[in-house]
């Protein structure tokens, strides 16, 4: 495979984005929090993935049929593996991630021939300019430095008529966002190991969350949802070590940031990508709060 990607690799991966209103790029604290987490967890759940896909790429089966394919922050590789799925046919499906969870990733699509995988930096991205001609970005863009500068990057590896989904946490209400910043000025100082531990001892929390806001009793759902929004960065995803892997996920980057509609709109803008259209109306999920966030597709013009 390492002679089939060749041809889609950059000689010399471009200079890193410079933005003056952009943090520092030191990304060690992302390296280590997904290098720790997709080597510890495996969270493979097949019907929840693909259904994750389908809603926040707005890809089926059919549309990648003889295409090349970018994930652009694969880690494990979880939607890497749905894609590749789908994409049967596909010429080339390439996993892209900073960390060490490209070794996960490596291991969980061994054995299909058209998935490479591919380290490096969104903000940086190895690859050569108008080689894709779908990519999607799940939950990745918010835990870069600047994800602005790291979708405009994406942006220019669509080849002509080449169409880029990408899903972001949305910014919440000014209260709620205090309540966030406040957990995570504490949490994102904590050794992951420690955070990790914490976060296990909070799975019963997200089980009752869950519980409680789902009560036919007002009070008792409204009790739910106070405490929801005192601990919201805790999962309430049904699967107890999928809310361990989700809570550690929220606590331990450095780097997340929440976004509108009308800001990331306004990147698709600034990229010259057309036929821009919000993926979330409609989505059904799996469970409370999955499907939270800003979920857009555009296509470069032909």
């Amino acid at each position: 495979m390492s002679g089939f990607l060749a041809p889609y690799l950059h000689p010399k991966p471009p200079a890193m984005p410079v933005s003056s209103s952009s943090p520092t790029s030191d990304q060690a604290r992302t390296k280590s929090t997904y290098g720790l987490q997709w080597n510890r967890f495996r969270i493979i759940r097949d019907a929840e993935d693909r259904a994750t896909f389908a809603n926040r790429t707005g890809l089926r089966e059919g549309d990648l049929a003889g295409k090349t394919i970018l994930d652009g922050g694969c880690g494990m590789g979880r939607y890497l593996r749905v894609a590749a799925a789908v994409a049967e046919g596909a010429r080339l499906v390439v996993g892209l991630d900073l960390s060490r969870a490209v070794e996960a990733a490596r291991e969980l699509t061994e054995g299909l021939d058209a998935v490479a995988i591919v380290r490096g930096d969104l903000l940086r991205p190895p690859l050569r300019e108008g080689s894709f001609d779908h990519i999607y970005s799940i939950g990745v863009l918010d835990h870069t430095p600047d994800p602005r500068a790291a979708f405009l990057q994406l942006a220019k590896l669509l080849k002509p008529g080449g169409r880029i989904a990408v899903w972001v946490y949305q910014r919440e209400s000014p209260m709620v966002e205090r309540v966030m910043n406040l957990h995570r000025a504490v949490s994102t100082r904590l050794p992951l190991g420690l955070l990790l531990g914490l976060c296990r001892l909070t799975a019963p929390i997200g089980l009752w969350k869950r519980r409680l806001m789902a009560s036919r009793w007002r009070a008792v759902e409204r009790f739910g949802v106070a405490m929801h929004a005192l601990t919201i960065g805790v999962s309430m995803h049904p699967d107890a070590e999928v809310r361990v892997c989700d809570t550690l996920d929220w606590y331990a980057p450095k780097y997340l940031s929440r976004h509108t509609v009308e800001e990331v709109a306004g990147w698709f803008a600034e990229a010259g990508l057309v036929d821009v259209v919000d993926l979330s109306p409609g989505q059904v999920f799996h469970h409370e709060g999955q499907g939270n966030g800003v979920n857009l597709a555009g296509r470069r013009p032909a």
